[in-house]
């Protein structure tokens, strides 16, 4: 599969911004690569491909999510009682210096995906809707609340600055 090769670049900045863990990222990256060499006979037509790796990255990112939530849902039997198992949270990442990277950071996974296909990736609205497996209008829907969000966020900083040196007077 040498097409996969060009791609991987943009999949694994992907899968970054998505799971927030450069670490975990390119785990999650090698996994889809492992999958793609496995069932790229299955891809018939080469010019989805980008589509279809990008697809599976966000798959495997919510297999992870759920198995976690299962791995912190596991009970111990100690001494005859059963205790819920706390395991560690991911640390949070580290406050990106530039306010793009800060704003998008804020957003909930799900706008920050669909913003990142739609304005970095450059995806159509319909291979949005095939990636993440919803519907057309929610892709829209979704896209253009997460702009609103980005903007506002964006702007905060700026109206928060003119308030604070508007009030003093």
């Amino acid at each position: 599969m040498r097409a996969l090769r060009p791609l991987l670049p943009e999949l694994t900045r992907f899968a970054r911004w998505v799971i927030g863990s450069p670490g975990e990222a390119d785990d999650l990256v090698q996994e889809v690569v492992l999958r793609a060499l496995q069932h790229g006979a299955e891809i018939q037509e080469p010019a989805r491909l980008k589509a279809w790796l990008f697809r599976c990255t966000r798959n495997a990112h919510i297999d992870a999510l759920r198995a976690r939530a299962a791995r912190e849902r596991l009970v111990v039997l100690d001494g005859g009682e059963l205790d819920a198992c706390e395991v560690p949270a991911a640390p949070l990442p580290a406050i990106e210096r530039i306010d793009l990277e800060r704003a998008l950071a804020e957003l909930p996974e799900y706008a920050r995906t669909v913003i990142l296909l739609a304005e970095v990736w450059q995806f159509s609205y319909d291979e949005i809707a095939c990636i993440l497996d919803i519907p057309l209008g929610t892709v829209r829907s979704r896209v253009s609340r997460a702009r609103a969000r980005l903007a506002a966020s964006l702007a905060a900083p700026v109206a928060r600055g003119s308030r604070r040196e508007g009030g003093g007077t």
